[in-house]
């Protein structure tokens, strides 16, 4: 059984910072740590070892009302069924954070593909005279810009 450490140690040993602790607690995810005669929280191994597990959930991307459900469900025998759940659900917002993300790359791709076939075509812009990127994205937030301002606050206006 590991000694109880002061909070600076606990956060190295279980890999968050002190503030990170500090937070857990305020928010109810960890219990308040027992405190020293001076006044210092002191952390158990079983401390360190909820601080590793939330650290190790988040990293996995729960949110901290998921990382306190799975500190309780830790604690409940079968379960097996309640974290494959949440798996599940953590996995298609994963795959669906994926799927944006291969979009806005393709976009990006194009937009650089597109910047560079208009400088060649166009010999006599410089980067530093015109940016076609910079020449479209101004004309399309105008364009847009323009429709949701003239719409607002028209009956029916969207």
């Amino acid at each position: 059984m590991m000694v109880a450490v002061h909070i600076g140690k606990a956060a190295s040993v279980a890999g968050v910072s002190v503030d990170t602790i500090r937070f857990y607690q305020k928010i109810g995810l960890i219990k308040s740590a027992g405190r020293s005669a001076g006044g210092y929280r002191l952390f158990d191994g079983e401390d360190i070892h909820d601080l590793t597990f939330v650290r190790h959930a988040q990293e996995l991307g729960f949110s901290l009302t998921e990382m306190k459900e799975l500190l309780a469900l830790r604690q409940k025998h079968h379960v097996c069924s309640e974290v494959q759940s949440m798996l599940k659900h953590r996995l298609a917002a994963v795959r669906e954070k994926i799927n944006c993300l291969s979009r806005l790359e393709a976009e990006l791709a194009t937009a650089f593909r597109n910047c560079n076939r208009e400088l060649r075509l166009n010999r006599e812009i410089k980067h530093e005279d015109c940016c076609p990127l910079l020449t479209k994205l101004d004309r399309v937030n105008g364009s847009n810009g323009s429709k949701s301002v003239s719409n607002r606050g028209k009956p029916g206006g969207k």
